[in-house]
């Protein structure tokens, strides 16, 4: 099942770059250069899993999981510039700004962020009134109460130490808005209880937040070569992370804990429903890369 969304979220992605970008431009070299490569695609999994919970066709959310994958790439480049993380690998290969140019690589980011609300307002399998909230739930999470604030507290605790509650803080906006993005938009059409509701929220949030402790878990823990990227850039940063402020063990306890709740709660709600989304993110809480 898994191949199968992902050979749909490929074909997407590659027929969205031609539908948007100019073929003789370099921003859409760029663009395909940092979206067509070989990602994991968690978010566009996270909405195939949640539209098939709730009972609807997954296929009809291709273009909703294209988006969110596209804005991620955007984050992904411009998180890489020098003015930022000032990262030079990405996912195996040079950075985008590394690879062409800096300003070609912001560009690419920026054009990113315009084809992913396009491709979800584009889309023929919702009615105008809910690709309308489709539209305004993606801005809202990558927005400047979401995905930005996230970054720039980021930023802001580089040059201070970040306590705790902070901490958390930052990643349930930088890492987790958009995961928590990918529950609101599987769900989108579909006939819930308010304990549905509540269940996929909660579900998303601790998934976010997980998702964010495993990556400086594996910052430490797991080699460039593994990971695709540079490793202990955070500490070499002086950034504050779940490692630095709860130590190895404990995070490790964090994830074991937000996971057993959000999975707990998900399948109270959907029964047997759950059980591919449930696998699916306990697997990425125990991921090696």
């Amino acid at each position: 099942m898994l191949n199968k969304f992902l050979q749909k979220t490929e074909e997407q992605l590659v027929k969205n770059c031609d539908l948007y970008f100019y073929d003789d431009s370099q921003v859409n070299k760029a663009a395909r250069y940092s979206l067509l490569n070989a990602g994991k695609r968690v978010r566009a999994m996270l909405i195939y899993l949640t539209a098939q919970m709730c009972g609807k066709d997954w296929e009809k959310y291709a273009d909703l999981a294209c988006g969110v994958e596209m804005i991620h790439c955007y984050s992904l480049i411009h998180d890489d510039l020098p003015c930022m993380d000032n990262d030079d690998l990405r996912r195996g290969k040079p950075s985008c700004h590394k690879a062409f140019s800096e300003d070609t690589a912001l560009l690419a980011g920026d054009a990113l962020i315009g084809c992913g609300i396009e491709a979800v307002a584009n889309s023929d399998c919702f009615s105008v009134a809910d690709r309308l909230k489709a539209v305004q739930l993606m801005c809202a999470a990558m927005g400047p109460k979401g995905m930005i604030y996230g970054q720039e507290l980021d930023l802001k605790y580089e040059k201070e130490t970040a306590d705790k509650e902070q901490l958390a803080l930052i990643h349930r906006n930088k890492t987790g808005q958009l995961i928590s993005l990918c529950g609101r938009l599987g769900s989108l059409g579909a006939e819930l209880t308010e304990g549905q509701k509540k269940a996929i929220e909660v579900f998303f949030a601790n998934t976010g937040l997980v998702f964010q402790i495993v990556d400086d878990i594996l910052d430490v823990e797991s080699s460039e070569e593994e990971l695709g990227k540079p490793i202990g850039s955070d500490a070499e940063n002086g950034k504050s992370t779940f490692i630095t402020l709860y130590g190895l063990d404990e995070s490790k306890r964090k994830v074991e804990e937000l996971t057993k709740e959000a999975n707990e709660l998900l399948y109270t709600e959907f029964g047997e429903k759950a059980e591919y989304i449930i696998d699916y993110t306990s697997k990425l809480a125990h991921r090696r890369k």
